[in-house]
């Protein structure tokens, strides 16, 4: 069975303009085990349509997790996010998890030299 979970809404910024996502999760229930389940869509200047699909997640910090990732990937920066709370939206909050840590790339690996080849020495035939 199917029943809707939450919704909330999340604010991303990509190329200077502002869109807000609103998202329905919904909540697939069978042999016991509950799984999230979104999707949302935007238009953007390079593409007509994307699709932000996120299946299959065991609660809703991962669903979340799930579709920064993929707005991160297209190119959106989170920035802010609210609730459905009681039929009212909540107050807009930081997305958890975003910019509160900044990332650090891992370190070049050492530079290997290696050994030059002296160039074979003819021999001489008699």
């Amino acid at each position: 069975m199917i029943t809707e979970h939450s919704r909330f809404q999340l604010e991303a910024s990509k190329l200077g303009r502002d869109l807000t996502f609103q998202v329905t999760v919904f909540e697939k229930e069978e042999r016991k085990r509950k799984k999230l389940f979104a999707e949302t869509q935007c238009s953007d200047p390079f593409h007509l349509i994307i699709q932000f699909i996120i299946r299959e997640a065991p609660d809703f910090d991962t669903l979340l997790t799930r579709f920064v990732q993929q707005l991160e990937h297209r190119g959106f920066v989170p920035n802010r996010m609210r609730m459905r709370v009681g039929g009212k939206w909540d107050t807009w909050v930081p997305v958890p998890g975003v910019g509160s840590e900044p990332i650090e790339a891992d370190p070049d690996p050492p530079v290997m030299e290696t050994a030059q080849d002296k160039p074979l020495q003819k021999s001489k035939s008699r």
